[in-house]
């Protein structure tokens, strides 16, 4: 309803807007030469890619309990290692999203899955808790980044208004990490125990490095252009028969984002890999926004999925594979969320496009400069908020009353559609309004993210434990709602103006 209410608003403060844009001046060549059958192959292995952050961190909540009996040690500690997985999680992206928008995506996509190969067969053969704390950090280095990489890839070869119908496949598959992980880490611990957790992800991860070997061309934009500049040979697949690209134009390449052919210097590599530029990037008001509008909701959704073992032991005493079994609800629920976010995204780029008078340009690309996609992404936030709001609220005193285990199951499911919807729209968002440098900005919402993720897990249980999960639920419901009304009013109202302003002063 709040959403129908800002229509009419939208109609008219975006035709003013319209009025004033000037003619585009176009480029001469196509937003990018490679082919369809490339990109969703792209599509394809960007989201597998992205599998392996969401498994490693679900696959691991079965087995809290059992890792406690097997390694000696507390709860409390074990909980520690999944804060600090989150840790690192906010940091692997700031560290190699940069140097992927600077050197390729390909190279930083091998080296970050060999480490997390390695990761993985120390976690298997550890028997100490101090080596599980360091391995399980240096496997969340290995994976995380690539969905801020990923989000690179999508920038670099799927204009504005097609970059929904890339993401929203690879979200999929991103997102089936979620409903697996749980369920999968369940039955493995209860039949095979918890070091096979980590023998099968080593297998996976081992397998999908030889996929990205063989298959995956190097598209950033800072190397390759628009897909006409060759890659060097050591930067290219393993299978050279592969056809990845269009019919080349007869046109001079656009070197807008592509570095002159002299090699990147030791001291622009290190610029490149700086974590300080993804967080230079939080400070300004219309990227900070945006972030935080992700970040609440992201916070939420994964304090729910820690804090989902204990309450479900202690309230209907679910043993280690029937806890898997029940994250089916909210990993549902996040796959088909993240199919229709990808619909929806498409959708109201259209619609916003319609209401200024435009013909979204699917070949070149739409100028963003003048277009404004901070509208055109949050249309129907406010409800989804709100929407969100109310889920917690309900599943909080469901679980506090005396209820059916399926009532907490639905909202749950529930929950999993709305916060990926309302987290991938602002992820897709963060990357539109940063164009130059997708993966960094990819990185910077990933620290906002996991640093208030991290934050609340670690508050969780002391939370729980002093004033129960239904007020819990509440005092999450109302930050996030609160927080996520008045960031997206902002962002409606100033960001497209911040964003110009930062924008101008860059150049």
């Amino acid at each position: 309803m709040t959403n129908t209410l800002c229509q009419e608003e939208d109609a008219t403060e975006l035709e003013a807007q319209a009025g004033a844009r000037a003619t585009p001046n176009l480029p001469t060549v196509p937003y990018t030469v490679f082919s369809r059958s490339t990109i969703r192959l792209l599509t394809a292995l960007i989201g597998t890619a992205s599998i392996f952050s969401s498994l490693s961190a679900n696959i691991y909540f079965p087995s809290i309990s059992a890792l406690s009996r097997s390694l000696h040690t507390s709860i409390q500690k074990i909980n520690l290692t999944i804060t600090l997985y989150i840790v690192v999680q906010a940091i692997s992206p700031a560290l190699l999203g940069g140097l992927a928008d600077n050197i390729g995506r390909r190279l930083i996509y091998l080296i970050s899955f060999s480490v997390y190969v390695f990761a993985n067969l120390g976690l298997a053969l550890q028997n100490e808790y101090p080596a599980l704390l360091v391995l399980r950090m240096l496997q969340s280095f290995g994976c995380s980044a690539a969905i801020a990489i990923g989000f690179g890839v999508a920038a670099d070869v799927a204009v504005p208004s097609e970059r929904g119908g890339m993401l929203g496949p690879a979200s999929i598959a991103m997102n089936l990490g979620t409903c697996l992980g749980p369920l999968l880490g369940g039955l493995l611990v209860k039949n095979a125990g918890w070091r096979w957790m980590f023998w099968v992800l080593l297998i996976f991860g081992a397998l999908f490095l030889l996929i990205l070997s063989a298959l995956l061309p190097e598209t950033a934009r800072s190397v390759v252009g628009n897909g006409e500049i060759e890659a060097p040979d050591w930067n290219r697949p393993l299978l050279p028969h592969a056809k990845f690209k269009t019919e080349k134009s007869t046109r001079q390449p656009s070197n807008s984002f592509v570095h002159s052919s002299e090699r990147l210097k030791a001291r622009d590599l290190c610029r490149a890999a700086n974590p300080f530029r993804s967080l230079r990037l939080l400070l300004h008001r219309d990227v900070g926004l945006v972030v935080w509008s992700s970040a609440i909701v992201y916070a939420a959704y994964y304090v729910i999925q820690a804090s989902m073992p204990q309450i479900l032991e202690k309230k209907y005493g679910f043993n280690e594979q029937e806890v898997g079994l029940a994250y089916l609800a909210i990993g549902g629920g996040v796959v088909i969320g993240g199919y229709a976010n990808g619909k929806l995204l498409d959708s109201n780029y259209r619609k916003t496009a319609k209401t200024l008078g435009i013909t979204p340009d699917v070949v070149t690309g739409d100028d963003m400069s003048s277009f404004p996609i901070e509208r055109a992404r949050t249309r129907m936030s406010y409800a989804m908020i709100l929407l969100d709001t109310l889920l917690l609220l309900g599943y909080g005193w469901t679980l506090k009353g005396k209820t059916h285990v399926s009532g907490a199951l639905m909202f749950q499911f529930l929950l999993g559609i709305i916060m990926t919807i309302i987290v991938q729209t602002f992820n897709a968002l963060l990357v539109d309004i940063n164009p130059r440098n997708p993966s960094a900005a990819a990185a910077s919402g990933n620290i906002g993210r996991c640093t208030l993720a991290a934050g609340g897990v670690a508050a969780m249980q002391p939370l729980l434990d002093s004033i129960g999960t239904g007020w819990f639920c509440t005092l999450v419901g109302l930050v996030t709602g609160v927080g996520g009304i008045v960031a997206i009013g902002l962002i409606r109202w100033k960001g497209m103006a911040w964003r110009q302003q930062r924008t101008k002063s860059d150049r």
